[in-house]
């Protein structure tokens, strides 16, 4: 039996961490580059064997009995919590993510999609041009705003500064360098005492809120208002908890990314903005976009694809063996930490003709050669029982934010080489910085008027 290829000698092991201290796209083409698909690296409790490519996907994503999350992802239960789908799997994950999905479905999409248009809007009022601003910095603090009342009611999204602050705090640990977070979350240092603090803020607000609705106080649409509803199993205060803290640490960071190089693809490939505007004024005129308008937007909805293939908000995926299993003639050891990855997937020449140029038009079902991935080789949102709940409104809120930035604002895209960072989204490190230009003039139909409209598309 060969074994496993990785970095073994001292320099070997100083130059994969260097890669992956630069970022984790770097540190796992580093491995790919220089080891093959199956490579092993770490130490101790952090040893992964990372298996990359379509089959290894395959192989982990349709034998779920074996491969769990249980176990993969400790480094998130401090925040998570306990009962978080990220950290469960069988029947209790399966029980939980049921009772909050009216959330994420149709209507629950509609809203969604309304509400972060219109903070979308309010931010897009106070630009002006000439003025220079980190557009993803922008648009993550508009979803963030929304989300906060999307998932936790207009009371504490009330107390939004008190709360992004301690968000913030908690982020600032969570962005680390994949191995200095590993070390930060094991010492008892100033920067884990900082996020757990924090964390432990942000719950004794969500604790009371959810108080306050058991005894009686008025419910709202929101998530914490959908997991006490009756009907289906009942949650107890700390799975309510758990679910309202990871859908907002995973609800607006990976679509703050997701739209932010949306963006930024868009703006430094010649034409791309200028068309997504024509196909808004076409099919929207000045109004933004409802989920069933997204329908009609197939180059913008392209657009977003390609850049979700180039730049997954999720780099890699942990899971735990249960059980020894072989891949590529090496043996695994039960209890291994595997790791997938959807960025190595979406760039790889396996799977996709110049898989490193920005090509939306690969999307494009009429186009001769059209050949639609399969599950394994494209999935920015994962695949089966885990996959993002929040895919539906992701799929909409897309499109929709992209074509209402570009039916509002002209942007200069000053930002030419973006560095990559964050965990577990793929953030660009320093932002991306655009000049403001003049207003297209389109674009000022005030927001609200979309409620009725989705209604009208869900009835």
């Amino acid at each position: 039996m060969p074994r496993i290829p990785g970095p073994r000698t001292p320099a070997q092991v100083f130059r994969a961490g260097r890669a992956f201290q630069q970022s984790l796209p770097e540190g796992l083409e580093h491995l790919r580059d220089g080891y093959g698909e199956v490579s092993v690296f770490g130490f101790g409790p952090t040893r992964t064997h990372f298996l990359l490519g379509p089959q290894a996907n395959a192989l982990v994503l349709r034998n779920p009995d074996n491969f769990v999350f249980t176990g993969a992802y400790d480094i998130l239960r401090p925040i998570a919590g306990e009962t978080a789908l990220v950290v469960t799997d069988g029947e209790p994950h399966d029980r939980r993510k049921r009772k909050a999905q009216p959330s994420f479905h149709r209507a629950g999409v509609a809203e969604s999609t309304r509400m972060i248009l219109a903070a979308l809007d309010r931010a897009v009022d106070g630009w002006r041009p000439g003025q220079r601003l980190d557009i993803h910095g922008e648009l993550r603090e508009a979803l963030r705003g929304a989300m906060l009342r999307m998932f936790c009611g207009d009371r504490l999204a009330a107390q939004a500064p008190f709360l992004i602050a301690r968000l913030d705090e908690i982020h600032e640990l969570m962005d680390y360098p994949l191995p200095k977070q590993l070390v930060a979350w094991r010492l008892p240092g100033r920067p884990r005492r900082r996020a757990v603090a924090a964390v432990a803020a942000v719950e004794d607000r969500i604790y009371a809120e959810i108080r306050r609705r058991r005894t009686g106080g008025p419910a709202g649409e929101d998530l914490i208002s959908v997991m006490l509803a009756e009907g289906g199993a009942a949650m107890t205060d700390r799975e309510i908890r758990d679910m309202v803290v990871s859908a907002l640490i995973a609800g607006y960071d990976p679509v703050g990314s997701a739209i932010g190089w949306a963006v930024y693809n868009s703006l430094s490939h010649e034409g791309v903005w200028q068309r997504i505007r024509a196909e808004a004024d076409e099919v929207l005129g000045d109004a933004p976009a409802t989920p069933a308008d997204v329908r009609r937007l197939p180059h913008t909805v392209r657009v977003v694809h390609e850049s979700l293939r180039l730049h997954p908000p999720v780099v890699l995926s942990p899971r735990r063996c249960r059980k020894a299993f072989r891949f590529r003639g090496h043996l695994i050891p039960a209890g291994s930490l595997v790791a997938i990855s959807e960025y190595i997937t979406h760039r790889s020449p396996e799977a996709w003709d110049e898989p490193d140029a920005f090509r939306p038009e690969r999307w494009d079902p009429a186009r001769e050669g059209h050949r639609a991935p399969t599950p394994m080789e494209y999935l920015p949102y994962g695949y089966g029982a885990h996959r993002c709940i929040g895919a539906g409104v992701a799929g909409a809120v897309l499109p929709a934010m992209l074509a209402r930035l570009a039916q509002r604002t002209e942007l200069t895209l000053l930002t030419t080489r973006p560095r990559y960072g964050g965990i577990p989204a793929l953030v660009p490190r320093g932002g991306l910085l655009v000049e403001v230009g003049e207003t297209p003039g389109r674009g000022r139909n005030t927001v609200d008027t979309v409620a009725d409209t989705c209604t009208g598309a869900l009835s």
